[in-house]
């Protein structure tokens, strides 16, 4: 056997071997609820009411191949502070979850979403499964405390780690001119996907959707993937891989 023909057959094996790490890839949700000054009680019982409806429909999801989804949880709560609630490490499934969450008051101070979305993607990189399609849900009405530091900066430091933004406004405040810009500007592309409202109807559904539709992108791209140099490409030149800069380092999360 050449070295070149050694090399091919190294190639191959290594894209098995990465292919297989990932066959069945878990979905890592997280939720940073508003729990500042500019979101009100009220509105901290809706973000909560949302997160367990989501709880309640992802138990009974099935695949259309008929398998399970697998998936878990983490959530974090922010005003001046933040406050991890639940971990990847912690989760011991949707029913412990929601016990968790029950009892979770609201704090009410100023309103710090850089410092959530920050200790969100520590909490990515620390806990993380390899090759999970990591989604965030931040609720915010885009407003700010003035002294919140660089939003954009912290955002687009968590998407480079692969981490999908849904924006979820709370009230109708999130639909000023300039607070519905910065909701898009802080969810993913494109933003007719990822931008919510929790007064719409069927929400709940909408984001479990493109969740879904996000896993079976994922299961997609792997398909048709071939390696080189330690780098997979792919061999369609299908839009979705096109949008996601056609490769992935092997040494990567695969981002979705």
């Amino acid at each position: 056997m050449s070295v070149v023909q050694k090399i091919n057959t190294l190639q191959i094996l290594l894209l098995k071997t990465y292919m297989s790490m990932y066959e069945d890839c878990i979905l890592e949700i997280s939720f940073l609820l508003d729990s500042s000054e500019s979101a009100k009680d009220y509105n901290h019982e809706q973000q909560k009411k949302f997160v367990l409806e989501t709880v309640d429909r992802m138990k009974s999801l099935q695949l259309s191949s008929g398998r399970t989804l697998s998936w878990r949880m983490a959530l974090l709560q922010y005003s001046s502070t933040v406050f991890i609630e639940q971990t990847f490490h912690d989760w011991k499934g949707p029913e412990a979850f929601k016990t968790h969450l029950a009892p979770i008051t609201y704090i009410g101070h100023g309103t710090y979403t850089t410092y959530a979305i920050t200790n969100l993607t520590q909490l990515y990189m620390t806990e993380g499964t390899p090759g999970s399609v990591k989604v965030a849900v931040l609720f915010t009405d885009g407003v700010d405390h003035p002294r919140n530091p660089d939003i954009f900066a912290a955002i687009a430091d968590a998407k480079h780690q692969g981490i999908v933004f849904f924006t979820m406004g709370m009230t109708r405040v999130a639909e000023e001119v300039s607070n519905a810009a910065k909701l898009r500007l802080l969810a993913s592309v494109p933003a007719s996907r990822f931008v919510f409202n929790l007064q719409e109807k069927e929400t709940v559904e909408k984001v479990i959707k493109e969740m879904v539709c996000m896993r079976k992108n994922f299961k997609e791209l792997q398909e048709h993937m071939y390696m080189k140099c330690g780098i997979a490409f792919c061999t369609k030149n299908c839009s979705s891989c096109r949008s996601e800069n056609k490769f992935v380092a092997l040494n990567r999360d695969m981002s979705i």
